[in-house]
């Protein structure tokens, strides 16, 4: 039986620089096998067409790969991201960027003023 397919599926699998059209048909059905939501998905398809996918992403994670930095390095430089871009979706209030990260104010002024994205207490305010 034939399986819905999502566009982001559909356009994974076409972008893919197939040497084999048979390898093409199996990772088709491979994808129909595996998916267990309504339509075939990105998440379905084999695990080298999502790597060679992930390589030509756009955003923050283009082209990643580890170059040797510490654990802390890594998870701090994630978090100061995340942190930055929901101060910056909320005006800089903590209260409110904490609601949309699901912790608290106090959390967010405390990270905000450690990775300096705020001047003690100037730009971030932890009431509404």
């Amino acid at each position: 039986m034939a399986r819905n397919w999502s566009k982001a599926a559909t356009a994974a699998l076409d972008a893919y620089p197939w040497h084999d059209p048979q390898a093409k048909a199996r990772a088709h059905a491979e994808a129909e096998l595996v998916s267990f939501g309504e339509q075939v998905e990105v998440e379905d398809l084999p695990l080298f067409v999502r790597q060679w996918l992930r390589t030509r992403a756009e955003g923050p994670l283009a082209g990643w790969t580890w170059r040797g930095e510490s654990w802390k390095a890594l998870t701090e430089g994630f978090e100061k991201a995340i942190l930055a871009q929901a101060l910056a979706a909320h005006g800089g209030k903590a209260a409110a960027a904490a609601r949309a990260l699901k912790t608290t104010p106090r959390v967010v002024a405390y990270k905000a003023r450690k990775y300096g994205l705020c001047k003690k207490r100037e730009n971030i305010t932890e009431r509404k």
